[in-house]
Formats: structure tokens, C-alpha cells, sequence
């Protein structure tokens, strides 16, 4: 690494977040977004309060436990058929029909909790998450379509913050819809899926899936996610979600311990948690103009290992909570930085299959880390915990800094040879017959006087 790789040379091309609403397809889609977000929350929320949460305020390991449990099964169900439906199908279809069948979910849990079908409650619970998981996988497969390849982490970083302030609103109108009762409560999240597909199929757009390719093998789709960007972008992502799992089940514990149970651990924890990755999402797209990829990756590691390893000299409840805002608002901005990578370099007719099989790693990374800080804390003390992350970050820190992100020759010919016969078209451009593109958007910006020359996302 030369000092030319700490910084990107020139100067920033800055790209507004809120100027890309300006474009009616991408304004549509967050739009859809947010109202299905916030039509998920309140559902999951009501579900939750029927069913499976209903005690809020019991023990943080049992607390954790079901927050592991919750993120693994949508994970393992639906993940891998998300990503293959966003290839096979028209991702459109898939968002537009996706809304509708949750509306009808909605409005069946609506009747099980009528009836106090506790077994259906279940079944629609599961059915709501992995639908979740479908519409994510798509819509972030979609976002290349709507953007140019140096908007991507502007773009990925906005939907990200729209994702908390939509999880925000449906939480506060659970509050506010109280007094309506559960029933009625879902009646309301039915109508709202309805408005979010209205939304999306407003969207003249091709966002891709069946037709963006004659088809990509499964083999095609491992070669990518072993070549160099896509690798480092997994392997990176993946191991500091785990560390930081492994955190905040520790300093929940370790929060619990020490006020004797008077203050929730796991409720603090991922408080700060919460409002860190927030953050991280806001200063997303200022890292990623003036820092490289690696730059940033070998950053977020020693600063996390730097801060975990500080909680060692630094006693109390607040310097904890802190460390964990801290890793957590690093892996944010590490996180979105990926995101981009995955989208940019995913070849044509494989995004939603190599980006699915992205999510779920660093997914299940962070229930893997919840487990084992759960584990380790429970039997030994957070002394141990913060001895195996605070090395493990900074280990992970030169790893990253000596891994090839870079492609050999050879390797690339190999895996172009694999992919070019199945590929006809650019991983950003529609078919002409698909309606307004990329191609659409970059001409009406430079018409606008634009930015027309995008930076490759590292």
C-alpha cells in the first residue's frame, strides 16, 4: 500500500443524496420503500406484541436469543430462493405482486388475530419475514438500474436512512393506532403494502431480472463471488459483523451485571447500536469520496480494535455503550461502501444471486457473533469476550491490508470466458424495449449541465 492508496487522487465527486429524488423512477422506488418499510414495522410490531415478543422486558440472553433466532430463520429460508427469483423474474413483477401478496398476508393476520389463531399468527409471522427478504433482495438488485455506477453508494446510503426513518414511523404509529386495536392495526398495514405496490408499478424503469441475460449458471455465480472485489467486499463485511455481534451481546450482559438487572442491557445495547448505524449511513457516501476501499476497510478495523482494546483501561457502563456505537457506526460505513461493490461488479443476470449470497454471509455473521458473545459472556466474563474481538479486529486488519482485491489476468479471462457467451447486455443498461434507463437519467443530466463521467466504485 503507497501513500497514493490513503486517499483518492483529485478531487471528490460529491453526489448528493437528496438530488438523485430529483429523478421520477428512483423518487418512486424510495417512495414504495418507505411506505412498505414502515407498513412492515407496524406489522411486525402488532405480530410481535399477538405472539412472539409479547414480554418486551425479560432476560437480555433470552432477549438475544430470539433476536438471533428472528434474523436466522428469514435468512435460511428465503435467502437463497430471494436472490434466484430477482434473476429469473422481472424484478418490477417481483416488487409489485411481492407488495400485494404481503397486503393479503395483512390482512390474514388480521383475521388469525380475530380469532386468536395463534398457530396461523406463526405461520404469517415466518411468511412476512421471508417476504421481506424477497422484496429486499430485488429492490437492491434493482438500484444499478436507476442509478450511474458512482451514485451507487449515495444512493444504497439514502435507502438505507430511509429504511430507519420508515421503521421509526411504523413503531410510532403502533403507538398513535393503539387505541384502534391489533385488528384494525393490520387492516391499516394491508392498505399500506397496496400504496407501496401503486408506487412501484408507477415506475417506468426496467429494473432487470428476466430478459437482463440469457441466463448465468450457478458455477458463474460462485466464480464471482470468488474473484477478487467481490471476495474482499464479503470477507470484510462479514468478519467485523461478527465481531460486532459478538460486542453487543457482551456489553448487553455486561450492562445487565452491573446494574443488577435495573436497566436492560440488550435494550440499551442496540439503542446505540440503532443510532449508530444511522450515522454511519449519513457519512457513508463523504468516506467513500475521499477514502479508497482498502483505505477505508483497514480503518474501520483498527479503530475498532483500538476502541474495543480501550474498554480494557476505561470502566463503566458508558464507555461500553460507546465502544459499541463506535463499531457499529464503522461497520456502517464499511457496510454501504460493499454494497456498492457487490452491485457495481455483480455481472449482468447474477446481482440478485451474488448480492443475496453477500447478505446472508454478513447476516448470519452478526447471529454467529450474537451467539458466541452470548456464550461467552455467560460462562466466563466480558474480559474474555473483549480478548478474543479486540485481536480479532486488529488480525483482521492486516489480513485486509496484504488480501488482493484486484483480479489477475488470468483469473479474469477465466471468468469472462465463463460469463460472455450468457451476457448481452451492460450491467446497467435496459433493453430497448424496456422502457426509460440509466441511459435516460445520464442524458437528462448532462442536459442539466451534470456530472457525465461516473467514477468507478472501488
Amino acid at each position: 500500500m503507497t501513500k497514493h492508496d490513503l486517499v483518492r487522487q483529485g478531487e471528490p465527486l460529491h453526489v448528493s443524496r437528496w438530488s438523485l429524488l430529483r429523478f421520477t423512477d428512483f423518487r418512486r422506488v424510495v417512495l414504495g420503500q418507505f411506505v412498505s418499510q414502515a407498513s412492515d414495522a407496524l406489522m411486525l410490531v402488532v405480530l410481535a406484541k399477538s405472539m412472539l415478543f409479547a414480554d418486551s422486558d425479560g432476560p437480555t440472553p433470552v432477549l438475544l436469543a430470539q433476536a438471533a433466532l428472528s434474523g436466522a430463520v428469514p435468512l435460511v429460508l428465503a435467502g437463497p430462493i430471494a436472490g434466484y427469483l430477482a434473476d429469473r423474474w422481472p424484478r418490477k413483477q417481483i416488487l409489485v405482486s411481492g407488495q400485494g401478496a404481503r397486503a393479503l398476508l395483512a390482512f390474514a393476520a388480521a383475521c388469525a388475530v380475530y380469532m386468536s389463531a395463534t398457530n396461523v399468527i406463526l405461520v404469517v409471522f415466518v411468511c412476512c419475514l421471508c417476504g421481506t427478504r424477497v422484496l429486499f433482495t430485488a429492490r437492491v438488485a434493482s438500484v444499478r438500474h436507476l442509478v450511474r455506477q458512482h451514485e451507487l453508494v449515495a444512493a444504497d446510503s439514502l435507502m438505507l436512512i430511509v429504511g430507519v426513518i420508515a421503521a421509526g414511523v411504523g413503531a410510532s404509529v403502533f403507538v398513535v393506532s393503539s387505541a384502534i386495536g391489533s385488528v384494525m392495526q393490520l387492516a391499516l398495514v394491508g392498505v399500506g403494502h397496496f400504496l407501496a405496490a401503486y408506487c412501484f408499478d408507477r415506475t417506468r424503469a426496467w429494473l432487470g431480472g428476466d430478459g437482463e441475460t440469457a441466463g448465468i449458471h450457478w458455477r458463474a455465480v460462485f466464480t464471482q463471488l470468488s474473484s477478487g472485489k467481490t471476495r474482499f467486499a464479503v470477507l470484510s463485511t462479514a468478519m467485523h459483523r461478527a465481531l460486532v455481534g459478538m460486542l453487543v451481546a457482551s456489553v448487553a450482559l455486561d450492562v445487565d451485571h452491573r446494574t443488577n438487572g435495573a436497566a436492560s442491557g440488550y435494550a440499551l445495547a442496540l439503542g446505540v447500536a440503532g443510532a449508530a448505524g444511522f450515522v454511519g449511513s449519513v457519512t457513508s457516501e463523504w468516506a467513500n469520496e475521499r477514502i479508497p476501499r482498502r483505505t477505508l476497510t483497514v480503518g474501520c478495523y483498527v479503530t475498532a480494535g483500538l476502541t474495543v482494546a480501550s474498554l480494557f483501561v476505561i470502566p463503566g457502563i458508558a464507555g461500553r455503550l460507546v465502544a459499541v456505537g463506535v463499531c457499529v457506526f464503522l461497520f456502517q460505513n464499511l457496510r454501504v461502501a460493499s454494497d456498492a461493490t457487490i452491485q457495481a461488479n455483480a455481472a449482468p443476470g447474477s446481482c440478485g444471486r451474488v448480492f443475496a449470497a453477500y447478505d446472508i454471509t454478513f447476516n448470519l455473521a452478526y447471529v454467529a457473533g450474537l451467539i458466541s458473545g452470548l456464550g461467552v459472556s455467560t460462562n466466563a466474563s466480558i474480559g474474555v469476550s473483549l480478548a478474543v474481538i479486540a485481536p480479532l479486529y486488529l488480525i483482521g486488519s492486516i489480513g485486509f491490508a496484504s488480501l488482493e482485491r484486484g483480479e489477475s489476468r488470468r483469473g479474469a479471462a477465466r471468468l469472462l470466458s465463463r460469463l460472455a457467451p450468457r451476457t448481452e447486455v451492460l450491467a446497467c443498461d435496459a433493453p430497448a424495449d424496456q422502457g426509460e434507463g440509466v441511459e435516460n437519467r445520464r442524458d437528462d443530466d448532462e442536459s442539466a449541465g451534470g456530472a457525465a463521467i461516473p467514477r468507478e466504485v472501488a
